[in-house]
């Protein structure tokens, strides 16, 4: 399993998730995030370098060709001949755990479509009385 993270521009977001969940990759983060790429904190006239406003991407995948499915995703959507295009890093991971069902790893991993669940449209609830006073 894996964590594939990437940093991009947020013009690029909508394009990138609606090609993850077209291939079926669910369970993404999205942060807002500020930073400075490796053109570093100095311009060339010694002024301080604005940070920029990115986002950033996470997910956990659960094997090597499913992270690269997704660094594909993001690379196709995200390429940018010009400086600051973003940066897309992974690493591996030891576990994971679904907090809801407490399915682990590969099963933890795995979507609703891949499972054939239906979406739940509605919520159950149920009534306590209680004694009034």
């Amino acid at each position: 399993m894996y964590l594939v993270t990437a940093v991009i521009n947020k013009t690029n977001l909508k394009n990138v998730l609606e090609d993850l969940f077209a291939k079926h990759f669910e369970g993404i983060t999205v942060s807002d995030v500020i930073g400075k790429g490796s053109f570093g904190l100095k311009e060339a006239d010694n002024g301080v370098a604005d940070l920029v406003e990115k986002v950033k991407l996470e997910m956990v995948v659960s094997t090597a060709e499913n992270k690269e499915r997704a660094m594909e995703c993001v690379r196709s959507n995200a390429h940018d001949l010009g400086r600051g295009a973003g940066k897309m890093w992974w690493i591996e991971v030891g576990g994971v755990e679904r907090i809801r069902t407490g399915e682990r790893d590969q099963d933890a991993l795995t979507t609703q479509i891949d499972k054939k669940i239906a979406n739940v449209t509605h919520i159950a609830t149920t009534h306590i009385d209680t004694p009034c006073s």
